[in-house]
């Protein structure tokens, strides 16, 4: 009998705590303060940011990308300073400073040959075995991003951290316009609510580019429940932008197309009267993808096909498959899905999974309904090796939403301050007794 160990990517049972990719590391120092007043103050003014009358929408949003930005940066800071080549930095910059590791880099490359020989050459040997590592494995898109913001403020991390988090706020907004397109104001501004202490994006966004790679998946999502519910083309259109650009960022995007699939195909068997108009918008949202990278190829002869062919070989040769053993299989997709359920903070999950059981029952409402069902796809697809508390946080929405919804229809205070409250514990928990590195 030969003995196959299960082994789940990244992550080591005998150094990490699974499932997350993260080290005990306790972390009690000045800085903790900071991040907890922020915190304290959001729970005693956070119904006011719901409730009161006086704040408009653009009022609503502006406040919240201001909050997002204050817990984002003082969460990050909870790990103080860094020793990284005899220089103390803040630990908000710190993952940045992997060079090897990090898209950051990857932009003196890109600066010293050019964007159109980048492009052309990403997958070609040219270039990529000069890439760091999560360039090898991603497109070429984060790289471009870092490399206009180090155009326009300096290559020099400050700017890159906090213009990453910056441009990763914008989130805010789909959402909020999402959730209330779908559900009314209230779940609106109750959804953002959730969404600025969500652990996992609150912990990550402000240290990774999985930030950034965020953006553009969520628009997607608003524009194409806009696209559904309107005769004009013009929204279908910008989805397959959004959707090329969220591609040319990250292969995660590839979800967001799956999602709209399975919508159709639902829609389809319990929604036969919007099936026809929803299938049109996708379809023009596929033509505008397409022609994108039509396009691209004309004027860059970037092949998407290549880099992803050549990322897909990289990554399984750090990682595997992930279907190597019947073993491997069942234990990397049921660890992938409890780990991203634990990092988007458990008083969310349980809210989350109430809501979209409620919502399949009264209504089968396809928003929650197509998202659970291609989250189970995705988690056992061998897709990923772990690590998607992280990788997988563009799917906020899907989480705070119904979660909002389901809240708000409760119509108990009660309820709502305890999730709230739990959320923002499991938030100052994970960040002072883990090291996530990012």
């Amino acid at each position: 009998m030969v003995y196959v160990p299960i082994h789940l990517g990244a992550v080591k049972a005998n150094h990490h705590v699974p499932p997350l990719f993260a080290v005990p590391q306790m972390n009690l120092g000045f800085w903790l303060i900071p991040a907890f007043v922020i915190l304290t103050l959001f729970l005693l003014f956070w119904r006011k940011l719901v409730d009161h009358p006086r704040i408009s929408i653009a009022r609503f949003l502006t406040i919240s990308t201001g909050i997002f930005l204050l817990i984002s940066i003082s969460v990050a800071m909870i790990d103080g300073y860094k020793e990284v080549d005899g220089k103390r930095l803040p630990a908000l910059l710190e993952p940045y400073t992997r060079l090897s590791l990090e898209y950051y880099g990857d932009v003196p490359l890109l600066d010293k040959v050019g964007l159109y020989h980048f492009l052309k050459n990403y997958a070609k040997p040219d270039i990529f075995p000069k890439l760091s590592g999560h360039a090898q494995t991603h497109p070429p898109g984060s790289v471009i991003f870092l490399w206009a913001v180090s155009k326009i403020f300096g290559y020099n991390l400050i700017s890159t951290s906090l213009i990453s988090i910056l441009f990763t706020s914008i989130t805010i907004i789909p959402i909020y316009l999402l959730a209330k397109k779908l559900y009314g104001e209230k779940v609106g501004r109750l959804s953002i609510v959730l969404f600025l202490v969500m652990p996992n994006f609150v912990m990550f966004t402000s240290t990774s580019m999985d930030g950034p790679f965020s953006v553009f998946p969520i628009l997607s999502v608003y524009l194409f429940f806009k696209s559904v519910s309107s005769p004009h083309k013009i929204s279908a259109i910008c989805v397959g932008l959004c959707l090329s650009l969220g591609m040319l960022m990250t292969y995660s995007t590839v979800f967001i197309g799956l999602y709209f699939i399975i919508l159709v195909i639902l829609s389809f068997i319990v929604d036969r009267q919007r099936f026809r108009h929803v299938m049109k918008m996708l379809s023009i949202s596929l033509i505008s993808f397409i022609a994108f990278y039509v396009l691209l190829f004309v004027f860059t002869n970037f092949n998407p096909f290549e880099a992803v062919w050549v990322s897909i070989k990289k990554d399984e040769a750090g990682m595997g498959t992930g279907y190597e053993t019947v073993g491997r299989y069942v234990s990397l997709s049921i660890a992938n899905l409890f780990s991203f359920l634990i990092g988007v903070g458990v008083p969310l999950t349980v809210s989350w999974i109430y809501g979209t059981v409620k919502s399949i029952q009264e209504s089968w409402d396809l928003f929650p309904f197509s998202y659970l069902v291609t989250l189970i796809i995705i988690a056992f697809s061998t897709l990923y090796t772990m690590e998607v508390e992280r990788i997988w946080i563009f799917m906020a929405p899907f989480i705070v939403i119904p979660a909002a919804k389901y809240l708000h229809q409760r119509n108990n205070l009660s309820d709502l301050r305890w999730v709230i409250s739990l959320t923002v514990l499991q938030l100052l928990l994970f960040e002072v007794m883990l090291y996530t590195y990012w």
